[in-house]
């Protein structure tokens, strides 16, 4: 990869408000590393929701990504680190249910170091997940946290981000999604090397916003 694309891959990281995990609701399993990127993209369910919010600098949002590694600590506890939303942080996932079971319920929890504001934002998610057959996860849940409103961040006298002024508050969202594994543990299949282990379609809601806007996201994990 070249270093433009390392470069540009560090900015999405770094840039944007975060909705959505861009996780299933299945832990990994004792033992297994994944590390994923993802891609959001957020689109209002209006064109003059979207001027009113882009003119206005409120609930405003661009395309965003984000960087993931988690290591499967036992067959029911997941543990990794998270690049999002200017910052980055560890978070946990608690598996409800036995790994053999077809459903899943999950608990996410999370803190993310806004590095601008130098300040802490805890977030959590709740997730359901059912495997259809066995390489087909669909899921849903509700997330919330606290933190610095990354959609409405105040400018100074230069236009630069004005990060003394940003205020806290407290972000939910539902979300629901869909993850596909194309390359299973242990599997006999013969892959190439860049073939990913699996594939994530997300679709987030932010709650409680001016403006009403859907965050479609797309993810890889190895």
């Amino acid at each position: 990869m070249s270093k433009r694309l390392l470069a540009a891959a560090g900015l999405l990281a770094f840039c944007g408000c975060y909705y959505g995990t861009m996780q299933g609701a299945r832990t990994l399993g004792d033992g297994q590393v994944t590390i994923g990127g993802n891609l959001q993209m957020p689109a209002f369910f209006s064109s003059q929701d979207r001027q009113e919010a882009e003119n206005s600098g409120e609930d405003y949002f661009e395309t965003y990504g984000s960087l993931d590694f988690s290591v499967g600590a036992t067959d029911d506890i997941d543990l990794g680190v998270t690049a999002y939303g200017y910052g980055i942080g560890p978070h946990v996932k608690y598996g409800l249910l036995p790994r053999e079971s077809r459903t899943a319920v999950s608990i996410l929890a999370g803190i993310n170091y806004v590095m601008p504001a130098q300040v802490v934002s805890p977030r959590g998610c709740l997730a359901v997940g059912r495997l259809l057959g066995e390489d087909l996860e669909v899921y849903g849940g509700l997330e919330a946290g606290y933190g610095p409103d990354l959609g409405n961040i105040p400018e100074d006298a230069d236009g630069e981000h004005d990060w003394d002024e940003v205020e806290n508050t407290f972000f939910d969202g539902l979300k629901a999604g869909i993850v596909y594994t194309i390359k299973p543990y242990g599997s006999e299949r013969e892959y190439s090397s860049f073939v990913p282990y699996s594939v994530i379609f997300e679709f987030a809601v932010p709650l409680g916003l001016e403006h009403g806007m859907v965050i479609a996201g797309i993810g890889i994990t190895y």
